[in-house]
């Protein structure tokens, strides 16, 4: 079976303007991943079907909010179920950080409490953090999560996605081996564009998940235009798939590998397609009891890119992807416990083989 050969390389990693005392003094530091995020703080609730009709006709969107509004949904729903650093290339890092990675992720975060949190939190985690500090105030989102475990957000975007003014050193990529970008940096082309093309002057491997299907739909023009000329690795879920292709999962995956190197089409508890070249598999979903599907995608390329950059097949890259979401749907939240990490890396030690 045809295996994914990824570059080597390392990273050298500078930021030049206003960062947090994220412990980034340390200009030299090597990392193999970098992602680019929002950095957002998460606030989880569980509500009913009838409760979300009232808010929107569409489950599982998307929609940005002022901060007016999120502080009166916060207020109506004090004590939410959890609260937790996200933003969808932070969690993919996370789960790559937790895998063995070596990462830091890219973002900004406003001068408050909120950030403080959210930087320390990476830290805990093994991540460093290159936050920038904005005027804004940190982004948060509210995750409404309905009984059939389907999450609906609404998010005030804040200081997460003022990124046009970000400083990048010209030698950003000389080292690093993988750059994953989240879709919702897609609202900010010139932003994208910039590290894009930072990223493919350095020959770096070059992942883009499509984060949500609203966002596919307001920036189908530009995500055409960035495909075929900077992404090597896509991920989308069928609804974003369609939205973007106008074709059912399977077919709507050979369609985008034309553009891209690998692409992955995901469809929940239906399992995953994922092709490369002429090599195409199916991937089927572990049968869990999902209570929250948070993460689900974000977490199952984690394990997808972990492998890629391990060279398994892709076979076996499909399989780490769809093991390591089934553990996190099981959990409220993109965050899966330490103690799991460690049953997670032993089981793709052990039962992996059988895929090799």
């Amino acid at each position: 079976m045809k295996r994914l050969r990824p570059f080597l390389f390392t990273l050298l990693f500078m930021l030049t303007a206003g960062v947090l005392r994220a412990e980034i003094s340390e200009s030299t530091k090597e990392y193999g991943v970098v992602g680019l995020s929002a950095a957002i703080i998460d606030h989880y609730f569980f509500i009913t079907d009838e409760q979300l009709h009232s808010m929107t006709s569409e489950k599982g969107g998307w929609a940005p909010i002022d901060h007016p509004t999120l502080s009166s949904i916060l207020e109506k729903n004090k004590g939410p179920a959890k609260m937790l650093p996200g933003g969808s290339g932070a969690n993919v890092i996370k789960g790559m950080c937790q895998l063995g990675q070596k990462c830091a992720v890219i973002g900004k975060v406003g001068s408050d409490d909120k950030g403080e949190y959210y930087a320390q939190k990476m830290k805990d985690l093994g991540i460093v953090p290159l936050l920038e500090k904005g005027a804004l105030p940190t982004g948060q989102a509210v995750c409404l999560i309905t009984p059939d475990a389907e999450k609906t957000f609404r998010t005030y975007l804040g200081a997460s996605h003022s990124l046009s003014d970000l400083s990048f050193d010209p030698k950003i990529f000389e080292k690093v081996r993988l750059f994953h970008i989240e879709g919702y940096q897609l609202v900010d082309p010139d932003l994208v564009i910039r590290i894009l093309k930072l990223a493919k002057k350095a020959g770096v491997i070059i992942s883009m998940d499509l984060a949500n299907v609203e966002i596919v739909r307001r920036n189908k023009e530009f995500i055409h235009r960035i495909l075929d000329k900077y992404v090597n690795i896509l991920f989308c879920n069928e609804r974003e798939a369609k939205e973007l292709t106008g074709l059912l999962a399977s077919e709507a995956c050979d369609k985008l590998s034309t553009f891209c190197d690998v692409a992955v089409v995901t469809m929940s508890e239906r399992g995953s397609w994922a092709r490369l070249g002429d090599e195409k598999i199916y991937m089927e979903a572990l049968s869990v009891n999902a209570i929250d599907t948070t993460g689900a995608g974000d977490l199952y390329t984690s394990g997808f890119l972990h492998g890629y950059l391990h060279g398994e097949t892709l076979r076996k890259c499909a399989w780490m992807g769809s093991y390591i979401s089934a553990q996190v749907v099981k959990r409220i939240g993109a965050e899966i416990p330490q103690a799991i990490w460690e049953e997670i890396r032993n089981t793709i030690l052990e039962e992996g083989k059988a895929l090799d």
